[in-house]
């Protein structure tokens, strides 16, 4: 009996030293884990700051825009007023122009005329009352028929569908 006890003592001092490994292996497996836990929070605190830090250039980025934005808003709303105005100076210079060529001659008229840009003399024909229109387009005709074709032809000539193809001759 003395034998089987002592069996007995062997097999739980084994039994006893194999669970105290185990726990051994336990605790350096827990300390494994919660350094690499340690580690991966600190690579997580430092990509949170990143993204931190590129969420604020994003910001500063959107406010530059914005403010662009806003400049180029300024400048186009100041364009367009230049535009109306010039626009505007140069109608009452066709105006002045029309009531100047409607009041002289006919053949001193049709000389200038000659010399312009083809749109120019365009806008200030239909300016012109219809009878005043036709005498000059009448001495144009005299002095230079391919001219007073040309203007004949834009004068009546209405776009259709945006077809500009005769405008651009």
């Amino acid at each position: 009996m003395k034998k089987i006890f002592i069996l007995c003592l062997i097999f739980l001092s084994a039994l006893s030293a194999a669970y105290a490994d185990e726990q051994n292996n336990k605790v350096i497996d827990t300390t494994t884990i919660l350094k690499e836990l340690r580690e991966k929070e600190r690579n997580l605190n430092i990509r949170e700051a990143d993204l931190n830090a590129k969420e604020a250039r994003l910001n500063a980025m959107e406010q530059d825009l914005l403010s662009r934005e806003s400049d180029i808003k300024k400048i186009r709303d100041e364009v367009s007023s230049q535009l109306k105005s010039l626009s505007e100076q140069q109608n009452k210079e066709l105006d002045n122009l029309v009531k100047i060529y409607s009041t002289s001659k006919p053949k001193s008229v049709a000389n200038i005329i000659t010399t312009m840009e083809i749109d120019t003399a365009v806008a200030i024909f239909s300016r012109m009352t219809p009878n005043v229109a036709g005498k000059l387009l009448n001495e144009l005709g005299k002095s230079n028929p391919e001219y007073a074709s040309k203007m004949a032809e834009r004068l009546t000539y209405q776009p259709v569908f945006g077809d500009d193809k005769r405008k651009a001759q």
